[in-house]
């Protein structure tokens, strides 16, 4: 058997339109080329959405069959999931995942001595995540066995296990040290799964050698990065000490020739290429799954996020405790709230603008705490903290964020930051006092989660949070000695102890006493549901009150969000700002919780599914049809300004 198809290495449109024009069969986006070609360096810096889009550019210009290097999918079944759904989306035709640990070392790269492996079951499960999440993309299972020095054997043994993932093609790479068992590898692999091969180390190999053993895909992975990198050094050196063109003329294209090019580029078909693909991979075992009929586009910004993500990831960030009633009854009750308009009022000009612990923010509107948004997008609360600020919005980081608060402050300076009494007091003020050297704006103590609420979703998934997104406080110094401490006495994994310390059911009165003699930011107790209880909080030094239940995520029995509002409203008084979040899903929820008294609203999924179907700019598409819909709600009540949704908005019957 002799199957042999071409690929070339290429990282834009216009390198591969000339690896297509040279006969290239195959057009392979590697980590190698991307990241040099963006001057960082090949350690996975590059983000899953900024590879979407070098996708979305090549196959804009060519219709050849384009597989993407996606080194170890970010160490993560879920980000590895993710990155399925936006490179197939994009127009990819393959994904391949290595077995490296994250931050993978590029397999050329010797000057650090050995370097592990991920456990073979555990790579064979991320390879099965990703062809249950795929519809017609294929996957490609990459082993380092061979550069990490483990032997032909090891390297066949975890491409076998690979295949019976389901993977679609196997893939053995080697370096300098192990060149000379790569062909060995071939001869037992290439007869149960198309192979794909990237002989850098073995210049002198006939790529002919490989396919008389089946079928085989050989891609020169970096010719095209390391010959322009040669040559162009080469050319400007000569071009700076001559000071003259003619110097080089010789070994410089005619514009012309780059006209051709670009208007080749212009007039290519894009999409993916079907029969291309077909040919690609023309082993009868290469496909271990059916492929799905394509379904119709999704219609809402929450379907887009659910094709999108993995489904265990989009059903926590979806699911709500119990039977999920009472996360449908925070929307129910604000669906089912009625205003009273006033006419004849001059709405010409209206002005959602207001100020919050004396900062002005162009609506009433802020982003509630989140965490582990690495599971809807890899830039998480960095894109939806810039989103926000964009807009001159609020943003709330959650305690247990997938991005530290040092960074998602670069993006919004002011930040609120929430804070959980966890059981371990220590590392709550280690937070804290990183929230405050941050710049930090107000600090959010959440307060309604003595225990966690039950997610039958979850559980039906097997799905551990902090094992699929490690939030950023693992990297706290606090909790990493205290993780040292507690690892001397028995193994334990960051996870876990996160686990261990979340929430503590002991927490009372008198800690939130404490919290308020270690601050002198702005405080906001969230979680408030009961009158009584929000009179004690304001006298606890509350600088305000955040009405919540938790989006339904801690109990299915909760009194709504909404109907908690006036009474809370009513036993505060005047004495400081009453906040509202829970349920809110459009402008007119914004309006009508304003109406009953909220001095702002904190948004929640919205934002989320907006982050999830497209990174920062979704969510700022999200939050901004919000404010859109909030700024016509008011036009429509006769309202120019937030100050004019008045009680007196709300009918009498809602009043009664």
């Amino acid at each position: 058997m002799n199957d042999l198809r071409m690929g070339i290495g290429v990282h834009s449109p216009i390198t591969a339109l000339l690896a297509e024009e040279a006969g290239a069969d195959v057009l392979w986006l590697g980590s190698l080329e991307m990241s040099t070609s963006r001057g960082v360096p090949d350690r996975e810096v590059l983000e899953p959405h900024e590879i979407a889009g070098i996708i979305r550019s090549v196959r804009a210009v060519t219709s050849l069959p384009i597989y993407v290097d996606a080194d170890t999918g970010r160490g993560s079944d879920e980000l590895a999931v993710l990155a399925t759904k936006l490179f197939e989306e994009a127009g990819a035709d393959a994904i391949c995942v290595e077995d490296n640990l994250f931050p993978k070392r590029n397999s050329l790269d010797d000057r650090f001595g050995g370097r592990e492996l991920l456990d073979t079951e555990a790579f064979a499960d991320r390879i099965s995540a990703m062809v249950d999440a795929r519809r017609s993309l294929l996957v490609i299972a990459r082993t380092e066995a061979l550069v990490a020095g483990h032997g032909a054997d090891a390297a066949v043994d975890r491409l076998r296990r690979y295949a019976d993932a389901g993977a679609d093609a196997l893939f053995a790479q080697a370096n300098r040290a192990s060149a000379d068992q790569l062909l060995p590898v071939v001869k037992q692999i290439a007869p149960l799964r198309p192979m794909v091969l990237a002989p850098t180390v073995l210049p002198g190999t006939d790529a002919q050698a490989f396919a008389e053993h089946g079928s085989v895909t050989v891609i020169f992975a970096n010719v095209v990065m390391r010959s322009l990198v040669a040559q162009t050094s080469q050319v400007l050196r000569e071009v700076m000490a001559s000071q003259r063109l003619d110097a080089v003329s010789s070994e410089l294209a005619d514009v012309e020739r780059l006209f051709e090019l670009s208007e080749r580029g212009l007039s290519s078909p894009s999409g993916p290429a079907e029969q291309e693909k077909a040919d690609v991979v023309p082993h009868p075992a290469a496909r271990v799954a059916p492929v799905p009929a394509v379904e119709p586009e999704p219609r809402t910004t929450a379907e887009r996020a659910k094709v999108l993500m993995a489904e265990a990831a989009f059903d926590y960030c979806a699911g709500a405790a119990g039977d999920e009633s009472g996360m449908r009854r925070n929307v129910e009750r604000l669906d089912a709230l009625t205003l009273t308009p006033r006419v004849l009022c001059d709405v010409s000009e209206r002005s959602t603008g207001t100020e919050l612990f004396q900062k002005r923010l162009a609506a009433p509107v802020l982003v509630t705490p989140m965490g582990l948004q690495a599971l809807c997008h890899p830039d998480a609360e960095v894109a939806t903290a810039s989103a926000a600020t964009s807009l001159d919005l609020g943003f709330t980081l959650s305690m247990f964020s997938s991005r530290p608060v040092e960074e998602v402050a670069e993006a919004a300076p002011g930040l609120w930051q929430q804070i959980y009494l966890l059981r371990e007091r220590a590392v709550s003020w280690s937070m804290l006092r990183r929230a405050e050297d941050a710049g930090a704006g107000a600090v959010v103590c959440t307060v309604d989660v003595p225990l966690v609420g039950r997610r039958k979703r979850d559980a039906r998934n097997g799905f551990r949070r902090f094992d699929a997104a490690p939030p950023a406080i693992i990297q706290d110094p606090c909790f990493v000695d205290l993780l040292k401490q507690r690892q001397r006495r028995s193994p334990l994994t960051a996870a876990e102890l996160v686990s261990d310390l979340f929430p503590d059911p002991s927490v009372s009165w008198a800690d939130m006493a404490e919290l308020r003699s270690r601050t002198r930011l702005p405080l906001v107790v969230k979680g408030i549901l009961h009158p009584e209880d929000a009179v004690r909080a304001v006298d606890a030094g509350a600088d305000a009150i955040q009405v919540s239940t938790h989006g339904g995520r801690q109990s299915d029995r909760h009194v709504a969000s909404v109907d908690a509002l006036p009474d809370v409203v009513a036993a505060v008084g005047d004495r400081v700002p009453v906040l509202f979040d829970s349920g809110v899903r459009n402008g007119a929820h914004i309006a009508s919780a304003l109406a009953l008294g909220a001095r702002a609203v904190l948004v929640g999924r919205p934002v989320l599914w907006g982050l999830a179907s497209g990174g920062r700019d979704g969510a700022e598409s999200a939050l901004r049809s919000l404010l859109d819909e909030l700024e016509h709600a008011m036009g429509l009540l006769g309202a120019s300004s937030v100050a004019g949704l008045g009680h007196e908005l709300i009918s009498s019957r809602e009043r009664a």
